[in-house]
């Protein structure tokens, strides 16, 4: 008998629950039409399409009954205090170094550290993050700290 219990019925219940949680803010917005959207359309078309695409993984999901993967600890905490670094140091340290460090700790999660690999990395996301953030959508976004 298969397990109908696995992780991708488990991601398509989580994005269910998302959608709901979408839809359910989005009621207090008006929707508008078509040609002239309201501040709900959005929320409401993408909690719809989420709802869908969570019921489609889902109904898949019984085809591909595996057992449920060992949760890797040190990959959650690692990038969980990564991202929890990057959010202190935005502000103080700027997005350069923010990335920098960001990528650094996100980089332990791995067994074999590559400094190399991650310093290119780093760089990449920095110019990335500069040239969309900063350059594109014109957010006033400390790069340096001595910057701004």
């Amino acid at each position: 008998m298969q397990r109908l219990i696995n992780r991708d019925f488990l991601a398509g219940l989580m994005c269910l629950v998302i959608a709901t949680l979408v839809l359910l803010q989005a009621q207090a917005y008006d929707m508008g039409t078509l040609r002239n959207m309201g501040p709900g359309y959005l929320p409401r078309f993408l909690g719809v399409s989420l709802a869908v695409l969570g019921l489609i993984t889902m109904a898949f999901s019984a085809k591909t009954a595996m057992a449920f993967p060992a949760l890797n600890y040190r990959a959650l905490v690692c990038i969980t205090v990564g991202i929890i670094a990057f959010a202190y140091l935005m502000r103080p340290a700027g997005l350069f170094i923010a990335t920098i460090v960001l990528v650094y700790i996100c980089g332990l999660s791995e067994r074999r550290f590559r400094p190399v690999k991650l310093g290119i990395l780093a760089l990449a996301l920095c110019l990335m993050s500069y040239l969309v953030f900063i350059l594109s959508l014109n957010m006033p976004i400390r790069l340096f700290p001595w910057s701004f």
